[in-house]
């Protein structure tokens, strides 16, 4: 794979994570009554240790003067989940976390052993163990309303 090529994937890996559904989360304000409040601060936290992910990755593509162009906006679709109950986004959040790890198993599976792969394992990790979270999460608030 050349230089070029490589760095398009890491660019547009880093893109598609910064631009998911569960970083607009982080920006959005989902409602959460009185029981919820802790899976709020679950899901905000999943999101939040992402972006940390996210900042490392970004400080490596930049140690290895990869630059990343303007990200441009979320997805307006996005918006139709503000105000909605946590409880609500769990399934569109665990359907981005699937979607987000496919495509970086996908990238990591596609680069040649390195350290760009190693990152890119490493975010799928943290992806695989975020969307286990987030089924515990959908699995104990089945049933309620």
């Amino acid at each position: 794979m050349s230089v070029d090529a490589m760095n398009d994937r890491l660019i547009d890996a880093y893109r598609r994570e910064r631009l998911s559904f569960t970083q607009y989360i982080l920006q959005a304000t989902p409602y959460a009554g009185p029981a919820d409040r802790s899976m709020l601060e679950r899901v905000q936290a999943i999101a939040g240790a992402e972006a940390k992910s996210l900042d490392g990755f970004a400080d490596y593509l930049a140690d290895n003067r990869v630059i990343v162009p303007f990200l441009g906006a979320f997805p307006s679709v996005f918006t139709n989940y503000n105000f909605i109950a946590v409880r609500r986004l769990l399934p569109q959040l665990a359907t981005d976390q699937a979607r987000g790890l496919a495509a970086l198993e996908r990238d990591a599976l596609a680069s040649p052993p390195g350290d760009a792969r190693t990152w890119l394992e490493r975010l799928a990790n943290d992806k695989r163990m975020h969307m286990a979270e987030l089924t515990k999460l959908m699995d104990r608030t089945s049933g309620s309303p």
